[in-house]
């Protein structure tokens, strides 16, 4: 495998999925027994990227539905989530012809729908009934940025800034006033991006033949030395983390500013996720999906076989579903049958394919989805009450439940 092709999945791995039809966490149980009041259940709407999908994570990992099982108790209601969240959305995308690919697996990542037709799609699911959602947890950006920008150590960063400004402040901000429009009584939580490199990332053999594997395109990059590529992706990823911070709060605010000059009370709440340079990505307390072969006794060789086989059995990301992405990435990026492909789209498609199965790469793990799960219930709080969200029910624990 030459490194041309090793680059191109690695450049977009932290960005995954599609999701084409509605994607609910029925197969997941909520833990403790524990029976909600009868009644009229909240409604919990999610949408955006891949973090929000919870990539690499088991239903009952992700974040969302940990959130959902936790206001279901506070509430003493039964919590309805429905998710069209999925990963490599764009906040807008207008593709000049229908998509080539398609899939209803939430782990296999392509472009299409984006989030404002994620919400389209919302808006029609619910119908009259938009009015009835209580709750809609939302992301997006990284993927209009591109994380491409990000691992590319000749991004100008002064361009890197303006993007980010682009697609975090302005776009986001554009995409909640639509969200507040379709969902008059909804609350929206908009949560943090994290840093994806950082001074604590693993400075080894392994990580830096990966880093220059995804840069061994570019004749300025060949030109530095490891220390100034390592120095330039921390570098990159530290603006990225700080100025998409700062962009998406101001988004937020300038929403809740517009709707106090309306009389309207705020709705939109902004996030902050403590995700610190130690937990990025290969980091020795890193709160991401990485390497399966990723620990630091691997011996030099070890490492350098895996990078030259990437793409084979001897490479696998470390979540818990990978086994079952890999078998919907193959059945989406199967060879057609009855229509001859031309170079570029065999290409395409071959690519898609590697993105596909290592998706996970750089997400949240169950530590990082835990630590997700905890900022938002912490400012869900005090939304629970000022809403009216609780059950004056007492509430029921089934036998066996704690």
């Amino acid at each position: 495998m030459t490194r041309t092709r090793i680059t191109k999945p690695l450049l977009i791995a932290f960005s995954a999925c599609l999701l084409l039809g509605i994607a609910t966490s029925a197969r997941a149980e909520c833990p403790g027994g524990f029976k909600p009041a009868a009644g009229e259940p909240l409604e919990m709407l999610v949408l955006g990227d891949s973090i929000m999908w919870g990539q690499g994570l088991k239903p009952e990992q992700k974040f969302s539905w940990r959130i959902k099982c936790w206001l279901q108790e506070k509430t003493n209601r039964e919590v309805r989530q429905t998710v069209f969240a999925h990963s490599g959305a764009l906040i807008v995308a207008s593709p000049a012809t229908p998509p080539r690919f398609k899939s209803n697996d939430g782990e296999v990542n392509l472009p299409y729908p984006s989030i404002n037709e994620e919400l389209d799609h919302a808006r029609d699911f619910y119908g009259p009934a938009v009015a009835k959602v209580n709750l809609i947890l939302l992301d997006g950006c990284i993927n209009d940025v591109d994380v491409s920008n990000l691992l590319n150590v000749t991004t100008d960063p002064n361009w890197l800034r303006e993007r980010i400004n682009t697609s975090c402040k302005v776009g986001v901000h554009d995409l909640l006033k639509r969200v507040i429009e379709t969902f008059p009584n909804a609350h929206v939580i908009v949560p943090s991006y994290y840093r994806i490199v950082s001074s604590s990332t693993a400075d080894n053999a392994f990580i830096r033949l990966l880093a220059k594997s995804l840069n061994n395109q570019r004749p300025e990059a060949r030109r530095m030395t490891d220390k100034e590529m390592r120095d330039h992706l921390i570098n990159l990823s530290e603006l990225w983390y700080r100025v998409s911070t700062a962009d998406l709060r101001e988004a937020v605010n300038t929403i809740n500013s517009e709707l106090a000059a309306k009389n309207l009370p705020a709705k939109v709440s902004f996030v902050e996720i403590d995700f610190w340079p130690e937990h990025s990505f290969s980091a020795a307390e890193t709160l991401l999906w990485n390497f399966i072969f990723g620990s630091t006794n691997l011996s030099g060789l070890r490492k350098f076989i895996v990078i030259l086989s990437f793409g084979t059995a001897a490479y696998k990301p470390n979540d818990e579903v990978r086994e079952s992405r890999v078998r919907s990435c193959k059945e989406v990026f199967k060879e057609p049958k009855g229509k001859k492909e031309t170079d570029a789209e065999k290409r395409e498609r071959k690519d898609r394919l590697l993105i596909c199965r290592y998706a996970s790469l750089g997400h949240p793990n169950q530590m990082g989805a835990l630590v997700y799960t905890e900022a938002i219930k912490g400012h869900l709080q005090w939304i629970i009450d000022k809403a009216g969200w609780k059950s004056e029910t007492k509430p029921e624990t089934l036998p066996g439940g704690e």
